[in-house]
């Protein structure tokens, strides 16, 4: 188990800083702190390593927002708080967040991989909306496109921030996406038309 965080870490470090297709398993397992055998024990070659880079991530991701989507029984506030949580996510994970949302689309192979590595987290949404739905908080969508353009929409602002060097301001962030995500850029239906 210490062994996978340790190269689970140093995968991240190195991909994030050469890229999945310049960095080298010897790279890995010297910042990891491995023997190069060790990591080969484990691993096939390096596209065995990026997947359980991805898996384990995501897997964090996933754990992450059940956890504070627990907290709360009303899909409404589990929006809220599994848009809150994807933030914290990526904004304590900077490195694996860049390598997640633009590293991972270089080949058809890991385009693929991708998809079938977050539809657990795609689920986990979808429920959400879903459970929304059946309550009658949020209109009737095709909650699984709902949930993709939920994470996308996430996923690229907190990615913009992150590339820009800033700090997140988390609360302001979530209150912004929680916003944008259920009302749209629509005003108000008793402000509209006042402009």
């Amino acid at each position: 188990m210490r062994k996978a965080k340790q190269i689970f870490q140093g995968a991240v470090d190195v991909f994030a800083e050469k890229g999945f297709d310049r960095a080298t398993m010897d790279e890995v397992a010297e910042r990891s702190g491995v023997a190069k055998g060790t990591l080969y024990y484990h691993f096939g070659g390096k596209e065995d390593l990026i997947r359980f880079l991805m898996e384990e991530g995501v897997g964090q991701l996933t754990e992450h927002v059940e956890q504070a989507r627990n907290q709360s029984a009303d899909p409404v506030e589990q929006l809220r708080r599994a848009i809150e949580a994807q933030i914290v996510f990526f904004d304590q994970n900077r490195e694996f967040c860049q390598l997640l949302l633009k590293g991972v689309w270089s080949t058809s192979d890991r385009q693929i991989q991708f998809r079938e590595i977050m539809q657990k987290y795609f689920n986990q949404l979808q429920e959400i909306i879903d459970a929304g739905i059946a309550h009658k908080q949020l209109r009737a969508m095709p909650a699984e496109w709902a949930a993709v353009s939920l994470f996308g929409m996430v996923s690229i602002v907190s990615l913009r921030v992150i590339l820009q060097g800033r700090p997140i301001d988390r609360k302001e962030l979530t209150e912004f996406l929680f916003q944008q995500y259920l009302y749209g850029a629509s005003l108000p239906e008793e402000k509209q038309g006042t402009c």
